[in-house]
């Protein structure tokens, strides 16, 4: 599934750019001869007005929560090697863009962040002369602008990293095209390789190594206060937590610790790789 990830500022011109990058990519794959790279592309749109985000779920965290969780439903739903994604969201936070990126490596296909740059004075005028049922509130735009988390191109999440300015007379198409089709998609990690079977207690052990790991964490964290490193003993090898430099709660490290099992739970990465490869998933997640 090449993706590509739009970022930006409320009312920045991301669904304008998002349409028309929609239009020249089928206009390019309808171009193309029978065996030519992405001639049997198809290309999928999500934005939140085809999902039925409204303005409103961002004024409040438990429905913006929801509204993420629709974007990348979609995303993964159109899961595809064949299928061009392109997800026209503010994208602000780099979790999310990690996340996204962590689909589309898991089927080692390709993936780009475009990121829309327009002055906020530009945006919140253009927001202005919106109909009013389309129209942010203002105060909500300034609070999402101060939460943006900038893509950066040096993170594997957000490379490549193609900018467009507000003002640019049009697409960077040929950089866009060569970002997600002719480039070779990642290899996938070994924690989200598909095997083709699940060991009879793998399930079991999942939960119950994932379990110790972040109970051992706990403690040391109670002890030690933050940083340095935790290292528990698990079959097949020493599972190694980086602890980062600030306190993280005990729902946090529960939340990272039913992300990697829901990420694993029909993918058998092998009982004793269970716990090392949880120790460099809990570094990342805890040290963004």
């Amino acid at each position: 599934m090449p993706l590509i990830v739009f970022a930006g500022y409320p009312s920045c011109g991301k669904t304008t750019w998002a349409l028309k990058l929609k239009d020249q990519l089928e206009e390019k794959i309808a171009s193309l001869e029978k065996g030519e790279p992405g001639a049997n592309y198809k290309v999928v749109l999500h934005n939140d007005q085809n999902l039925g985000i409204q303005r409103d779920a961002y004024t409040d965290s438990t429905k913006e929560k929801a509204a993420r969780s629709a974007q990348i439903s979609a995303v993964k739903r159109d899961i595809s090697k064949s299928t061009i994604v392109i997800l026209d969201s503010m994208a602000y936070i780099k979790g999310f863009r990690y996340q996204l990126h962590c689909e589309s490596k898991a089927l080692s296909t390709p993936h780009c962040v475009i990121q829309v740059i327009t002055p906020l004075e530009k945006c919140l005028e253009w927001n202005r002369n919106r109909e009013a049922r389309d129209r942010w509130d203002e105060k909500v735009m300034q609070e999402l602008v101060l939460r943006y988390e900038e893509p950066d191109g040096q993170n594997k999440w957000d490379s490549p990293l193609i900018p467009i300015g507000y003002d640019d007379p049009e697409l960077p198409f040929d950089d866009i095209w060569a970002a997600i089709v002719l480039r070779k998609g990642p290899r996938p990690n070994q924690s989200t390789v598909t095997k083709p079977a699940i060991e009879i207690n793998f399930l079991q052990e999942l939960d119950r190594v994932t379990a110790r790991v972040v109970q051992e964490v706990i403690q040391y964290q109670e002890m030690n206060g933050i940083g340095g490193v935790v290292r528990v003993n698990v079959e097949g090898g020493e599972c190694v937590v980086e602890m980062p430099t600030h306190a993280v709660s005990i729902a946090q490290l529960q939340r990272f610790r039913r992300a990697y099992v829901g990420l694993n739970r029909m993918r058998n990465v092998g009982v004793d790789r269970i716990g090392v490869l949880f120790g460099e998933y809990l570094t990342r997640a805890m040290n963004q």
